[in-house]
């Protein structure tokens, strides 16, 4: 047992923290509270009494959130009645508190390990969804055919089960209700006592999946057996002795043109009445397979609107409650220097623009950072990353506009502008201080406005403190020019 104040190692027999004298009676009352409805809990979960167990152990986290094994085994219950998202929540909570020999990583991993695993039950969530939002709206045929498939991946979806044997009772046929009731039956199966699956079978008590009249084997059919052809004697057979006559040549008949249209007509009249039925029908069975697979994925898409509205509604009221805390969070930073939440704003303005490779503007952002305001380590490194990837690309940058605007270049063609470039290079002095190309021209421009002392300032830092610099020549050739 850990002191709710100090947070020091007790063990449960004591009554004070021998730390910092915290009274450990109450607290130790609520603890051993706390693992008794975990124990219940435990003892419930096997009988599988679910429903009970989820509500022991709720009890039990009410007393002492840090119970783990409580959470632990609250989140086992979640994933075994088909609510993953629920069970994952758990865990993480439980992997939170405790973060070291905790079951609740090998729970994680063996969901998270396989991803076709994972997969589907993201796609039941989204289905069961999507059936609820149709069964809300009337479309109870659209509901349970994604209800259907939602059962079919996750038979342990308790509350799929139940709403899918919903809709089967409403429709009053039997054979929907024998499906209802063996839909109850399985999930009675995974929680005895819930209270939902126990009323529904109350509803359907007349209904028996064992013991119904069994549809009685039809006897075979006596088979009579064919007449017997019947003889007709050549006597009553007509011109059975008729003469023969002799072969006469035919003479030219319209009669076999009159059986050819007369055939046409004959055949137009059975593909009327044949072949184009078929074809209608054959159609309309591929239209009506393709309405419902469109029905199905405007389903889906519904659903996927409705969770989308929901993640936006959620992820508004995060922002809400972030901007209020970031409200709380404001303090005061270094004297002339931007607050703790104006500097995490900056660094994160500056992470924006590095991503968009945006060095320069990220160096701008960088700069109003109040570096003494950043406490976390890793914030420290980031801060170092973005300054040292974009401080000096930043200061050349400064340094070629300053440079431009001395030499009348660039964006400055043709007007010199000497107080706009001593600007531009100051800047680039400030993003990098060991900038010399910087320093000689802010001496040419001095120089140039006359006013030497300044001039020479600049030509003398490069002389005294950049000895190996490239401009250290033309430094001393200005200094010449200006008496020394």
């Amino acid at each position: 047992m850990n002191c709710p104040r100090c947070n020091a190692k007790i063990a449960f027999t004591k009554t004070r923290c021998f730390n910092c004298g915290q009274d450990l009676s109450g607290y130790r009352k609520i603890i051993s509270i706390s693992n008794s409805c975990y124990n219940k809990g435990l003892e419930q979960a096997k009988v599988r009494d679910l429903s009970g167990a989820v509500f022991s152990l709720k009890k039990s986290l009410e007393f002492n959130k840090r119970n783990t094994d409580a959470r632990n085994l609250l989140g086992l219950i979640y994933f075994e009645e088909g609510e993953i998202v629920s069970a994952l929540s758990e865990w993480v909570i439980s992997k939170h508190f405790q973060a070291e020999n905790n079951d609740a990583d090998r729970y994680i991993g063996m969901v998270q390990s396989n991803p076709n695993r994972l997969e589907m039950y993201s796609q039941t969530i989204k289905k069961y969804n999507a059936a609820l939002f149709s069964a809300q709206h009337g479309d109870g045929d659209m509901a349970v055919i994604q209800l259907k498939k939602v059962v079919n991946m996750n038979p342990k979806f308790i509350r799929a089960s139940q709403l899918l044997a919903l809709l089967y009772m409403m429709t009053d046929k039997k054979e929907n209700k024998v499906r209802a009731k063996k839909l109850l039956v399985n999930a009675g199966k995974i929680d005895v006592t819930n209270t939902v699956t126990i009323r529904y079978l109350n509803e359907l008590s007349d209904i028996h999946l064992k013991g119904e009249a069994v549809e009685k084997a039809v006897p075979a059919a006596v088979r009579k057996e064919p007449e017997a052809r019947k003889i007709v004697p050549q006597a009553e057979i007509p011109d059975a002795y008729k003469t023969i006559t002799p072969y006469k040549e035919e003479k030219p008949s319209v009669l076999p043109f009159i059986n050819v249209i007369v055939g046409v007509v004959i055949g137009m009249a059975l593909m009327g009445f044949l072949i184009i039925p078929h074809i209608q029908s054959k159609k309309s069975n591929q239209d009506n397979k393709d309405f419902k697979n469109y029905s199905e994925q405007m389903a889906e898409n519904n659903s996927d609107v409705s969770m989308l509205r929901n993640e936006n509604k959620k992820l508004t009221d995060e922002l809400e409650e972030l901007k209020r805390q970031n409200e709380e969070l404001k303090g005061k930073g270094s004297e002339g220097g931007a607050t703790v939440q104006e500097s995490y704003d900056f660094l994160a303005e500056a992470m924006q623009y590095y991503l968009d490779n945006d060095k320069e503007n990220a160096a701008k952002s960088l700069a109003k950072v109040n570096e003494e305001t950043l406490s976390a380590e890793k914030t420290k490194k980031l801060y170092d990353k973005i300054k040292d990837e974009t401080y000096d690309e930043a200061s050349n940058s400064y340094f070629v506009k300053g440079r431009d605007a001395y030499n009348g270049e660039g964006e400055y063609a043709g007007k010199k502008d000497y107080d706009k470039a001593i600007k531009l290079l100051g800047r680039a002095l400030e993003y990098s201080p060991d900038n010399t190309d910087a320093m000689y021209f802010l001496g040419r421009c001095y120089q140039q406005k006359s006013e030497p002392e300044k001039a020479k300032e600049y030509y003398n830092k490069i002389l005294e403190e950049y000895s190996d610099s490239p401009r250290v020549g033309e430094a001393q050739k200005r200094l010449r020019e200006l008496g020394e």
